[in-house]
């Protein structure tokens, strides 16, 4: 089917007001939109709103979206299809004042068949009522509204079905690759039609390698899958270091006449588990270096715009990561099909609930039915995608108050649920590996409800059984992974050495782990063949469970779960909400070993001999800064990551002496010593030889301001760019301690998106042009308004020279 998208020209309007008498008719207050579009990022947060800490503090909504839509005439007798890649809140579509469908699930796409409902001799009213009102309901920032893309298909009266052209790679022998193309043709006329499929093959840069037809006959309204075998000698696989990708076509003909037609990218990859092994992607033993990240997109909300998910990725692979695993749901496509094209394995989840909920108003209110059709949906859309080798049938599933973890048969078991969902997996894709991600057990559940603020759920969680004598977990969770590929483990990294040894044949994934526990999870994964990989929580920052990474000086506020407001990320990311690396990010470069030079962050006078409380998610307030203005004489800390023999650290050119800093102390060492002007270097030997050296100065007063855009030139077909905003003295060193009030304006062919900061305690809007930066950083976002030409953006800040960007789209 023609795919034509349909962003573009919506209104939008909050109301509490519904009836589906007036649908057609509201009178409401509308503001013109261009999808995707999430409401929620452009209104104040409040400590009072029901969403607390797990959403930020943001408000909910209640939203109605229009679009006038005019068909074109030649499509008239066509089949047409709208296709919403994700509604977050229950939707209700209307085509002409008319209830044409209804979804539950935020996170899955779905269709709505409109044919039989539209009309040709004037425009079609399409209105979308989103309900997401009820709090609490996530327990990380969701958002609100249409916010991702919009298509609308058209097809011919005999056409493929979307999601439903698909290719497996049966097997590989030698040099050849075994395809098998299968696609769901559907006949919606009244009378029996006879075809010819063809099968097209193309290369990455576009050329046809191989075609193959089929004939066929359908009976009236008759839907049949045609499949073929097509053989590629030689080939190429798709891999995270070249990740070839192929096109392929499938035509509908009839008498000679082009029907219909699809096409979809896909790569020949094998992915086999073996508990001696590990895991093999194309026969080679890796393992995953792994990181966790929600689904929004910082300063932007959760709109998903395919540069921001693209980008997401390219952060992920500049950091080293080789994995991914997307917590708790499906994903936008724009993301998977950046992993495909950059080489990022993927674990795709499905729910982060089944029957029993974790908040009131969550997807377990839904579950029971309809989880198949969400599941579905997910598989069929995203079966292509050679990134993804594994899917999650759930994250931390719970079971419910008063439910005995013995019952295995019992409605609310989840091992019946886990069986069931697994099994439906495999019939619909035999071809990837199957996991779930456990934590603690839900032991003494109802004792555990009143314990802590705002943080029950994470009590079980972090509650740890006995590995040895009454093994409670390991009884438990036996009878949770025999039905499973691969045992995801949450938080249970002491558990590795002694499973290997208990349950010799189990393959696991430490599907979360800490960072500040990042040396431990690392050398338990490579120790363990069977533990495949380590993904951290989290590799990018989010917004949302706000504070569950922070470091309390007060112990009680230390004890919540989350932060008080005005928190709002959660401080856990390798990678700042802005895109910048955070110093635990430099340490797994480190322990990677990805970097040789050594990498110096500074714990700050304000901070150095008071009583630290540390979130689990928290990393070291470790500061990559060596200017703290008035604070002259006073102690410091001074850590060192590096992967050497010995590390040795000069303060204006006095050696402090020399540390061991290798694995023995897990690639760190620490000088305190005192805050002196100037400039903190450090030197890496290994056996007595220089192996790098790094360093950090002092910095002058702010003085101008620094423009570093991601790209100088982007598409003119709605792209973003991403700029830094960055303070620097009259040396054009970076400011850290800078706090300017910087105002964005933006001309020519794009407009302004964003603007952020890395401080979780702001209360300024994203959506407003001015705003402080955060340790002399800012991060604004430019959209190109799909019109060739030249973005410029200029920065200004009283007392600091202005800066200028200009943007090509082409």
């Amino acid at each position: 089917m023609k795919k034509v998208n349909i962003d573009k020209s919506w209104e939008y309007a909050e109301s509490s007001l519904y009836s589906v008498l007036n649908v057609a008719n509201l009178e409401c207050e509308w503001k013109p939109v261009d999808l995707p579009h999430d409401a929620v990022i452009e209104r104040p947060r409040c400590e009072n709103n029901p969403s607390g800490a797990s959403e930020g503090y943001t408000p909910g909504c209640s939203l109605y979206y229009k679009k006038e839509l005019m068909l074109e005439e030649e499509w008239k007798g066509k089949n047409l299809i709208l296709e919403f890649e994700g509604i977050m809140g229950i939707s209700e579509v209307f085509v002409n004042g008319r209830l044409v469908a209804k979804h539950f699930n935020g996170y899955t796409s779905f269709f709505v068949d409109i044919t039989k409902h539209v009309k040709f001799d004037d425009k079609n009213t399409i209105v979308v009522h989103v309900e997401n009102t009820h709090k609490p309901s996530s327990r990380w920032y969701a958002g609100c509204g249409i916010y991702r893309h919009v298509w609308l298909h058209v097809g011919g009266k005999v056409y493929i079905k979307p999601w439903h052209l698909h290719v497996e790679t049966k097997a590989i022998e030698n040099e050849t690759a075994i395809l098998e193309v299968r696609a769901t043709v559907a006949n919606s006329t009244n009378e029996s039609v006879q075809g010819v499929m063809k099968f097209s093959i193309f290369s990455n840069d576009g050329e046809l390698i191989i075609s193959s037809k089929e004939q066929f006959i359908l009976s009236k309204n008759e839907e049949k899958t045609i499949s073929k075998i097509i053989t590629l000698s030689p080939f190429k696989y798709w891999d995270i270091e070249n990740p070839y990708l192929y096109k392929i076509l499938a035509t509908i003909k009839i008498n000679e006449d082009i029907e219909d037609s699809s096409s979809a990218f896909f790569g020949i990859r094998t992915i086999s588990v073996s508990p001696k092994e590990g895991l093999k992607l194309n026969g080679r033993v890796i393992k995953l270096k792994g990181g966790c990240i929600h689904h929004d997109n910082g300063p932007l909300g959760s709109a998903s715009y395919d540069r921001a998910e693209e980008r997401k990725v390219e952060l992920l692979k500049a950091s080293g990561f080789n994995a991914v695993r997307l917590a708790h749901n499906p994903f936008a496509p724009a993301l998977l099909d950046a992993c495909d094209r950059l080489g990022m394995l993927v674990i795709e989840e499905f729910f982060d609930v089944w029957t029993a909920g974790k908040l009131s108003f969550d997807y377990h209110l839904f579950f029971d039915k309809y989880w198949e059709e969400d599941l579905r949906a997910t598989i069929m859309r995203d079966y292509n995608h050679p990134s993804i080798i594994m899917w999650s049938i759930g994250n931390e599933i719970t079971w419910g108050v008063g439910i005995d973890v013995d019952d295995e048969e019992g409605y609310s078991s989840i091992y019946t649920w886990c069986k069931r969902l697994s099994q439906k997996v495999k019939e619909l894709d035999s071809t990837r590996l199957v996991t779930a991600a456990f934590c603690a057990i839900p032991a003494d559940y109802e004792s555990l409800l009143t314990t802590i603020e705002d943080g029950n759920y994470v009590i079980r969680m972090l509650k740890q059984e006995a590995v040895a004598g009454n093994d409670k977990w390991g009884k438990v969770t036996e009878k949770f992974f025999k039905f499973l590929d691969v045992a995801g483990y949450n938080y249970k990294i002491d558990r590795y050495s002694y499973d290997l040894e208990k349950y010799p044949n189990r393959i696991i994934c430490g599907t979360e782990t800490y960072p500040y526990t990042l040396f431990k999870n690392w050398t338990e994964t490579v120790k363990n063949p069977n533990v495949i990989g380590d993904f951290v929580w989290t590799a990018i920052d989010y917004l949302g469970e706000a504070g569950i990474g922070r470091v309390c000086t007060d112990e009680n506020e230390a004890k919540m779960f989350g932060g008080k407001f005005p928190w709002f990320y959660a401080n856990c990311g390798d990678i700042d909400i802005c895109g910048d690396k955070r110093p635990q990010s430099y340490y797994r470069d480190v322990v990677w070993g990805l970097r040789k030079e050594p990498y110096i962050v500074v714990l700050p006078p304000q901070l150095f001999g008071k009583k630290l409380y540390f979130r689990p998610w928290a990393w070291e307030p470790v500061e990559r800064s060596y200017t703290f203005p008035g604070y002259e004489g006073m102690p410091i800390a001074v850590h060192v990551y590096a992967d050497a023999d010995e590390v040795e650290v000069f303060v204006n050119g006095r050696s402090l002496g020399r540390k061991v800093c290798g694995i023995n102390t897990q690639f760190k060492a620490v000088y305190n010593t005192v805050y002196e002007p100037g400039k903190v270097e450090a030197v890496a030997y290994k056996n007595g030889k220089e192996i790098g050296r790094d360093k950090i100065e002092t910095t002058d007063r702010p003085v101008a301001l620094k423009l570093l855009p991601d790209r100088n030139v982007i598409s003119s077909c709605g792209d973003l760019c991403y700029i830094k905003i960055i303070a620097v003295d009259k040396n054009e060193r970076e400011v850290p301690y800078a706090d300017n009030t910087v105002t964005v304006e933006v001309e020519g062919a794009g407009r302004f998106m964003a603007l952020g900061t890395a401080d979780t305690l702001s209360t300024e809007l994203f959506v407003s042009s001015q705003r402080k930066l955060y340790k002399g950083r800012a991060l604004v976002v430019v959209k190109n308004i799909r019109e060739k030409g030249e973005i410029r953006v200029r920065v200004l800040a009283e007392g600091l020279k202005s800066a200028e960007v200009v943007i090509k789209c082409i």
